[in-house]
């Protein structure tokens, strides 16, 4: 079983819509500095299924990068995707799944696994609504802290800390062969979550920023710093991974920040990684 990043990027990704920035003017030249908006794959290509966690906006990219790692060439035409599982309802994590719709792959009954909140918020918002009454996904409720079975793999949902002004937050704890958690978007760490970072095999966590200091309006869209998460972190056994990585975030070049990082045994995930779990 592995995990591909499919998007390594804050919901905006890299060159952001707007902005030149030295990053994102390099990012239109190179590919290597671009990211694409936050989401994975989780995928055994022996067993035959691939679940996403979060829909982003560049979701029809991330199909095309989950066909080439799977090299599913007889399926070409029809999504190598078993179900969705969403983390909230923020854009850069759902809006993705209108190209499941008649405008564009018009699937069928595809699974969309999500709490109470989130599954309500579909449900009364076009064009999330459209989808659901045309039947291209079906809602599969789960509840934070009940553990539930995806072809062997058990995923528990926990709600973390998060602007839930539309819906709630979770993170998810995977397990297969290692225990993965993936935090790709939260205000703060709280103890119980640091336990389970501390205890998991695999951390895939949130990096948006590498200090408070970098963009002005931090106090509105809170993230924990990579700085102080290395200091809560340190000499932890989880094999951790940044992602929902800001164009603001100096650790997107190299530079004594990265550097940073990457001594203290971190590492900075990009769009392709693949992980065994």
């Amino acid at each position: 079983m592995k995990i591909l990043i499919l998007g390594s990027g804050q919901d905006a990704g890299i060159p952001q819509t707007g902005c030149y920035c030295t990053i994102c003017e390099r990012a239109r030249v190179d590919e290597n500095y671009r990211r694409l908006a936050p989401s994975i794959a989780v995928f055994d290509k022996w067993k035959g299924f691939c679940y996403f966690v979060d829909a982003s906006p560049d979701f029809k990219y991330q199909l095309d990068m989950t066909h080439r790692e799977i090299n599913d060439t007889k399926r070409r035409g029809k999504i190598p995707v078993s179900g969705v599982l969403l983390t909230h309802a923020h854009p850069g994590h759902c809006n993705g799944l209108w190209h499941l719709g008649k405008t564009a792959i018009a699937e069928k009954n595809l699974p969309v696994y999500c709490t109470l909140e989130m599954g309500q918020f579909l449900q009364k918002n076009y064009p999330f609504s459209l989808l659901i009454q045309e039947k291209n996904i079906i809602i599969e409720r789960i509840n934070p802290n009940e553990e539930f079975e995806l072809n062997g793999l058990k995923c528990t949902p926990n709600r973390v800390p998060h602007r839930n002004e539309i819906a709630d937050t979770v993170g998810y704890i995977m397990k297969s062969k290692k225990k993965v958690i993936y935090l790709p978007d939260i205000n703060r760490w709280t103890d119980s979550i640091l336990k389970e970072i501390n205890t998991a095999d695999v951390a895939i966590i949130d990096g948006t920023f590498f200090s408070k200091t970098e963009l002005p309006r931090f106090k509105a869209v809170p993230h924990p710093p990579i700085r102080e998460t290395t200091e809560l972190l340190d000499g932890t056994n989880a094999e951790v991974y940044f992602t929902h990585i800001n164009h603001t975030n100096p650790v997107n070049r190299k530079g004594e920040e990265r550097e940073y990082v990457e001594k203290k045994g971190f590492k900075i995930s990009y769009d392709g990684m693949t992980l065994e779990i």
